[in-house]
């Protein structure tokens, strides 16, 4: 009769459960594990290349930046005097010394503000038909007949046929000419490049004018250093005849062959690839490559961790398991502990599955219960968020950082031009600006938001001058309507960000408030260069789906606007309605594109309030 009871002990409830835990648990969590480590590494390699080519763009946008502000010293000796005019500097002139002096003297003050703000130019030389009229060189031996003939370099032809465009050479390609490379050296030098310009002469065609830079790539090593890119990987730069400009990492010439190939190969003892962009402005090649091998130690890395901590977890879990085996003494606890935690206050507590079906049909029920509360609880909640969070953005967004630096650009500049008088004019607008956008108060009267509008325009006139020309019509009997503050304001920076601001020609702004047929409008026009209907509702779609989180601790739009700029997302124009919704049933925003731009609030009379003026 015991060895029943024995056989009894061991079909136990708990040794059953461990049995079930193993099979149902342990086996498939295994096979899960296999395949998300496999899914993990491809994922996680295509998104090593995603972020290479986030890094790519930047790193274009870099270098097209960089070289457009170098291309201004090419551009200055196109001002130079000598240029323009039937003059020509000949060393058998009577006055050739101090024609050159004059020349020099001249090139100097153009060159002045930009090349002494670039460090990294290391040799400047303007040559004209054979005669060095302008030098400030570094490298000296390089460039006098006695190493050189100008007329050999590499760069000599392709400048003259590449109609005045920046033509971009290798320092390989220089000591190759002057003898002072060495062939046999399989490193590339990339050190510094060369670029060169022809300057056309419009009054003598047949003379020859070349502006030659040499630039050190300091700048370049210094810039993507702080770019700090992922992984371990290399930038090249390279020409439209496929010559290598510059290498972050040195580099031989068969390794820049199969990079430029576009396919995986080995060097330096790793597998690489690589990915390239052209520079917009530039015929350059931006090559960012990167190892294959590191991005493989990174996902071996985390598949290894991710597995430590499965294993870690399922010991956790069978020790767990093993010692809370008890299964009807912790359903009766989970459910009191539940209950304990209701009476505290606690809504996020939640009872958990059971062993024992009576105890998790009454958990269920308490499940729903707690739901259908919070449910109620949070829509009464979000209602009154999503009200704080209109009126927050709407005080907190309107004046967005770019217009305020862009005003005190505008002050330095009036101030540095003597305009006292125009500066007192806008300090002062600026402040009135400034005091109303901080105002605590939530509504205002249309007299006070035309004021303030006006202020607004005044300011923006500063910096577009005569491309703006503003007008605002509103008849004195509606000075005294009351409407929310900052209301019209969206609508203003709307039409001067997207109308005026991309025009090339002179634009009006208008706005014109006026009753019709028992409403109230509030029109702003522009005849700048309009928007695309079908972009400003998707925008508007999007804003409908981002300005809300569901979750309550979530951080609001509102106070995340720099990281969601309204022109963006149309979310500026999204709060301006939910705004009027608030405040005025039958407010309505419309936005059409005819011939103007044209921004127009309705309003039903009958729900217009005045006070007055001076409140």
């Amino acid at each position: 009769m015991k060895k029943p009871a024995a056989s009894a002990r061991g079909n136990t409830i708990s040794n059953r459960l461990l049995s079930c835990f193993l099979v149902s648990t342990l086996i498939p969590t295994v096979l899960i594990t296999v395949l998300l480590c496999l899914r993990f590494d491809r994922l996680y390699r295509r998104s090593a290349v995603d972020q290479m080519q986030v890094s790519l763009a930047l790193i274009g946008d870099y270098v097209n930046s960089y070289l457009d502000e170098v291309g201004t010293i090419t551009g200055a000796p196109y001002y130079h005097s000598y240029f323009s005019s039937q003059k020509s500097i000949r060393p058998e002139d009577a006055d050739y010394l101090n024609e050159v002096n004059e020349f020099q003297t001249e090139m100097e003050a153009l060159l002045g503000l930009t090349t002494y703000s670039h460090s990294d130019i290391s040799d400047l030389i303007i040559w004209s038909d054979g005669q060095y009229l302008y030098q400030s060189l570094y490298h000296e031996l390089w460039y006098f007949p006695a190493n050189m003939v100008m007329e050999e370099q590499p760069w000599y032809d392709r400048a003259l046929t590449s109609d005045g465009s920046p033509v971009f050479t290798p320092l390989s390609a220089m000591e190759d000419t002057t003898g002072e490379g060495n062939q046999e050296e399989d490193t590339i030098d990339t050190s510094s490049f060369f670029i060169t310009r022809k300057i056309r002469n419009l009054r003598q065609p047949e003379q020859v004018n070349l502006v030659i830079l040499n630039l050190t790539s300091r700048h370049f090593d210094t810039e993507l250093t702080d770019m700090n890119l992922l992984y371990n990987s290399f930038v090249l730069l390279t020409n439209e005849y496929g010559e290598l400009i510059y290498s972050s990492k040195p580099l031989t010439s068969q390794a820049l062959e199969e990079a430029m190939a576009g396919t995986d190969f080995g060097y330096d003892g790793s597998r690489w690839s690589s990915l390239r962009t052209t520079v917009a402005d530039f015929p350059l090649t931006v090559h960012v490559v990167y190892s294959l091998d590191d991005i493989g130690r990174h996902t071996a890395a985390l598949i290894f961790s991710a597995v430590c901590i499965y294993l870690a977890g399922l010991c956790l879990a069978f020790i767990l398991f093993r010692r809370y085996n008890r299964w009807i003494s912790h359903s009766a606890h989970n459910l009191l502990a539940t209950f304990s935690e209701l009476e505290s206050g606690n809504l996020d507590v939640r009872c958990s599955p059971v062993d024992v079906e009576e105890f998790n049909q009454i958990g269920s029920s308490v499940n729903q219960m707690i739901e259908k509360l919070n449910e109620k609880i949070k829509n009464e909640y979000l209602m009154t968020i999503q009200q704080k969070s209109i009126e927050l953005y709407a005080l907190r967004s309107q004046i967005q950082p770019h217009f305020l630096i862009n005003t005190i650009y505008c002050f330095i500049t009036l101030n540095q031009i003597g305009e006292t008088d125009k500066l007192n004019a806008a300090f002062y607008n600026l402040a009135h600006l400034l005091r109303y956008v901080l105002s605590r108060e939530y509504y205002t009267t249309l007299g006070q938001e035309k004021d303030f509008i006006e202020d607004y325009l005044k300011l923006q006139k500063l910096r577009f001058g005569n491309r703006l020309s503003y007008e605002i019509q509103c008849p004195d009997e509606l000075n005294s309507i009351r409407i929310p503050r900052l209301l019209l304001q969206p609508l203003v920076e709307n039409a001067i960000i997207h109308g005026i601001e991309p025009s090339e020609t002179p634009c009006l702004c208008s706005i014109r408030i006026f009753r019709s047929n028992g409403l109230l409008h509030l029109l702003v026009e522009d005849n700048g260069v309009g928007f695309d209907p079908e972009e400003l509702e998707r925008k508007s779609a999007e804003a409908a789906r981002t300005a809300f989180r569901p979750d309550p601790g979530a951080s609001m739009p509102a106070a995340d606007s720099a990281a969601v700029p309204a022109h963006k997302t149309s979310v500026g124009l999204y709060y301006v309605r939910e705004r009027l919704k608030i405040w005025a049933e039958g407010a309505v925003l419309s936005i059409r594109c005819e011939e103007v731009t044209r921004a127009e609030i309705t309003i039903p009379e009958e729900v217009i309030d005045h006070e007055a003026a001076d409140r």
